[in-house]
């Protein structure tokens, strides 16, 4: 049996002068070359060269960083010991420094003989990075203590900790907070709204279509305006942090008066008493609706508080209309009632399940498309083998010329380059023959898989369709302790009966995710609104008709008919 290797290769935009200007094509060509002259098998490959987000930042793939994504993937993968042996070109490609190198080190003695790391460039000294290793956990936690004790000085001292400021302030050159005056504004405004009686939504709508942008996104959060309408220490000058369960106080100017806060803080009182329009109800399909604008539609629930009658109904809207109504197109549909869409959704899905063949034969049809594209696809792969060869021996040939001066470094530089491009055009193809063939050896797992699948949703569905009511008290234990129903005791204040109905909920919100893609809500020519489930998956061609045309004939005149109460 081959060994297993795992290639990983890295750039990152900050060189220093001592730095070995490799490309990451033209490291992944020598780590290939040398798994082809040890006789190793390729199984992944691991590279870090673009940034990426951490802490909310965008960062570069430095090697003095262990948060990587490529290699943080690789060291998951060796906990599956999905290889044996991790090539890499040189060590600084793996880390730099100890602070990086600690993850591997504790791998490497967790795994032992099963796991070993070689470089193409140099030797990898195993004993040298567990001492490494070592020194570097007393560096951390010296570090680590070194910069709280730190953090709480300058708290002490009334300066701002790290990241982001509260909206409405800035930091000034001694790290203190500062009124930022055209936040302050807003801030003021976001207020005054509030006390007239202007609900979060409506806040929302005014702050969008004034023009006035957030710190980030385009359009104006609902956390952001709750975060606004919360923050006491706009009224009272400071606002409190905690370092290691320690409190503290860190000193602000005032942007608001402790009347305007006291009113707020009163309105917000009486507001509690109602639910909020965005609670979390009964909604099959949040999530999954999508408007021909390319919104999606947010689930919503209102309220009517009068005195002769106090009731709620929910709804899907799109959310075009919250963020910038003026934009909103004339096909738009709007909203249509929650519970007319879901019956329509859920009875689309308990059809479709009627006929297992269905997904059987959409599964079989895409089998056989790859099947036919397969054709000489074992001849195909010795061809690209043969010619990437051919290019590794060229880019050593040309290396070689260089060295012995027949050619100049830029010239050199340049033959490579293209050289490389060439190459990794050719990897590009090899490996999606390779998946093909992948997906190809595992047709008869699939083909099962899926027969047995739909056939245990069928028999999930008669479960989920059956009245609570109907059943008796060993059966409805039963279906409690299948369901795990007991999670949402808590939310339900201990009544088992709503727990065990949010649990069918739930299960049945699984399945529509598992067989629908999502939900597309239009406008007819005549007004009124049609609702078009897409697959997760496609339908051959002789079941067209069952599914999306004798079927949906009758649930569009559905559809019709929940409109016009809309």
């Amino acid at each position: 049996m081959k060994t297993r290797a795992a290639i990983y290769v890295r750039v990152s935009r900050a060189y220093k002068k001592d730095d070995d200007r490799v490309t990451i094509e033209a490291q992944l060509a020598d780590c290939e070359s040398y798994c082809k002259k040890h006789g190793y098998s390729i199984v992944a490959r691991y590279v870090d060269k673009d940034k990426y987000r951490a802490k909310g930042a965008l960062v570069n793939p430095s090697g003095e960083r262990k948060d990587r994504p490529g290699y943080r993937s690789m060291l998951a993968a060796t906990k599956n010991n999905e290889f044996d042996v991790i090539i890499a070109w040189k060590e600084d490609r793996l880390y730099r420094g100890l602070y990086a190198a600690l993850p591997l080190a504790e791998i490497l003695d967790e795994k032992r003989s099963n796991l070993t790391v070689e470089l193409v460039m140099e030797t990898f000294d195993r004993q040298m990075l567990g001492i490494k290793a070592a020194i570097a956990k007393l560096e951390l936690d010296n570090i680590r203590d070194r910069m709280l004790m730190g953090r709480k000085i300058r708290i002490e001292r009334g300066e701002v900790p790290g990241g982001p400021v509260r909206y409405g302030y800035q930091k000034n050159d001694e790290r203190r907070m500062v009124i930022n005056e055209a936040e302050a504004n807003i801030v003021r405004q976001v207020f005054d709204w509030y006390i007239m009686g202007e609900n979060n939504m409506e806040i929302r709508r005014r702050l969008n279509a004034s023009g006035a942008l957030p710190r980030k996104n385009k359009i104006w959060p609902k956390a952001t305006i709750n975060n606004i309408l919360t923050f006491e220490g706009y009224a009272v000058g400071e606002y409190k942090t905690t370092l290691r369960d320690e409190e503290f106080m860190i000193p602000c100017p005032t942007i608001i008066s402790i009347g305007v806060w006291e009113k707020a803080c009163e309105i917000r009182k009486q507001n509690k008493s109602y639910r909020g329009r965005n609670v979390k109800e009964d909604y099959l399909c949040r999530g999954m609706i999508v408007c021909p604008c390319g919104w999606k539609w947010t689930a919503r629930t209102s309220h009517s508080n009068k005195k002769a009658s106090k009731s709620k109904c929910g709804y899907y809207g799109c959310a075009l209309k919250d963020h910038k109504p003026e934009h909103v197109h004339n096909n738009c549909p709007g909203t249509i009632g929650s519970q007319k869409l879901d019956n329509f959704v859920w009875n689309f899905v308990t059809n479709i399940c009627k006929e297992p063949d269905i997904i059987q034969n959409a599964i079989d049809v895409k089998i056989s498309m790859l099947q036919d594209e397969q054709g000489n696809i074992e001849d195909e792969l010795v061809q690209l083998q043969n010619e990437l060869d051919k290019f590794t021996d060229e880019r050593q040939w040309i290396i070689t010329t260089a060295r012995k001066g027949a050619i100049s470094e830029d010239d050199m530089s340049r033959q490579l380059a293209a050289v490389d491009l060439q190459a990794l055009e050719l990897r590009k193809k090899r490996s999606d023959k390779i998946a093909t063939v992948a997906i190809q050896n595992q047709a008869d797992r699939l083909k099962e898989w899926a027969n047995q699948y739909i056939r245990n949703v069928a028999n999930g569905l008669r479960v989920l369709t059956t009245d609570i009511s109907d059943m008796s008290d060993a059966e409805i234990n039963h279906l409690y302790e299948t369901l795990a129903a007991h999670r949402y005791d808590k939310k339900f204040n201990g009544d088992k009966t709503a727990a065990l109905n949010w649990s069918i909920l739930e299960e049945k919100r699984r399945t529509v995710r598992m067989l629908i893609s999502q939900v597309l809500v239009v406008k007819g020519e005549d007004g009124r609104k049609e609702i078009f489930p897409q697959l997760a998956f496609e339908v051959p061609e002789e079941f067209v008709s069952l599914v999306y045309n004798d079927q949906s004939l009758a649930y569009v005149e559905g559809a019709r008919e929940f409109s016009d109460g809309d």
